[in-house]
């Protein structure tokens, strides 16, 4: 009798065909999102995710469909301007497909922020290879007007006249261990190729900041603005504003062939070197209800002229967002000289 009760047990299981582990399917559900809303930009590789009604992640089990069309994978670059649809289905064996619960009616548009690249060299006076990198950053600066430089001097257990007061929160932070490193968009160390900051130049940015500034009796007045071209709300932003100056010079120790070979380097001209953190060296929060698309994000400093410049004609304020936590990374710049202003 026992054996007939399990046979009768297991072809209701098989027939059936709605139960698996114990959980009936019909009642299975999911839903999609994507990290960035329901505004998008072309050329922005934009991904999506799915999650069931347990909160767990099926993104890897799900078909994603952008206007009936199913896609590769879960990310999408959009090429053209428009509204689009993306729904998802969900494939549970036995001939069950689930559809996704919502769709994300999105909709999108041309970038209207250009692209600018940061390269921060950490260097010094004492740095007797430092001159190479100077040089090619000088160089490569004549080639592109999108590529803005800050040069970021640590005294170490030498001496150097432009010795930023904070440098240690940047070089522990990007794990600085040696003289001359630059940083692209504080990402990837330069390898000292043109072609490698090139390519940060060809990436499409999803917003933008303008720089307007005054300077009249010693006081300076700052204003910035974040424009936002996508929901970025689900990301963590800062604005970094500094203070720059060109124009110092110093003796500069060189063992390499540049410059002549001299060594040291008398006078040596100094330009972009960093003298001012107005924000933390790290940044300001920008709150997240702030990130969302066509979005002005303003932030503003009133005060004297930072004590160290040596001439505020030679001063040049640079500012830039950066996204992350632990090694938060450049997204976009701006810069301008003092008494003036950048648009978007």
């Amino acid at each position: 009798m026992k054996k007939i009760l399990i046979l009768i047990g297991t072809l209701f299981l098989i027939s059936c065909n709605k139960q698996e582990n114990g959980i009936n399917i019909e009642n299975l559900n999911f839903t999609i999102q994507s990290r960035y809303g329901t505004h998008y930009i072309t050329g922005y590789e934009i991904p999506f995710k799915a999650t069931d009604s347990h909160g767990n992640d099926i993104t890897s089990s799900v078909k994603f469909y952008i206007n009936g069309t199913k896609i590769p994978g879960s990310t999408y670059l959009f090429d053209r301007v428009g509204y689009y649809m993306i729904t998802a289905q969900w494939n549970l064996g036995g001939g069950t497909i689930k559809e996704s619960q919502n769709r994300i009616e999105a909709l999108v548009t041309n970038p209207r922020n250009e692209t600018f690249v940061l390269l921060e060299d950490f260097t010094g006076t004492w740095c007797v290879n430092c001159p190479r990198v100077h040089y090619k950053i000088d160089q490569l600066l004549h080639q592109h007007d999108h590529v803005y430089a800050i040069a970021i001097h640590d005294r170490g257990h030498q001496t150097d006249p432009f010795h930023f007061e904070k440098v240690s929160e940047l070089t522990q932070t990007y794990q600085i261990s040696g003289y001359p490193t630059a940083l692209i968009n504080r990402k990837d160390v330069w390898n000292e190729e043109n072609s490698s900051v090139e390519q940060y130049l060809q990436r499409t940015q999803a917003l933008g900041l303008k720089i307007e500034n005054t300077f009249n009796n010693n006081t300076l007045n700052i204003s910035v603005k974040v424009r936002f071209d996508m929901d970025l709300k689900n990301e963590h932003y800062k604005l970094v504003v500094y203070a720059l100056e060109n124009n110092l010079h110093a003796d500069q120790a060189n063992s390499t062939d540049y410059y002549g070979g001299q060594d040291p380097i008398p006078g040596m001209e100094h330009n972009h070197v960093l003298r001012h953190a107005f924000t933390q060296v790290l940044g300001d929060e920008i709150p997240a209800s702030q990130c969302h698309f066509d979005n002005e994000f303003t932030w503003h400093f009133s005060g004297d002229l930072p004590s160290n410049i040596a001439d505020p004609a030679h001063v040049e304020i640079i500012a830039f967002v950066v996204e992350g936590n632990d090694r938060p990374r450049v997204i976009n710049s701006k810069k301008t000289k003092i008494n003036s202003s950048a648009d978007y």
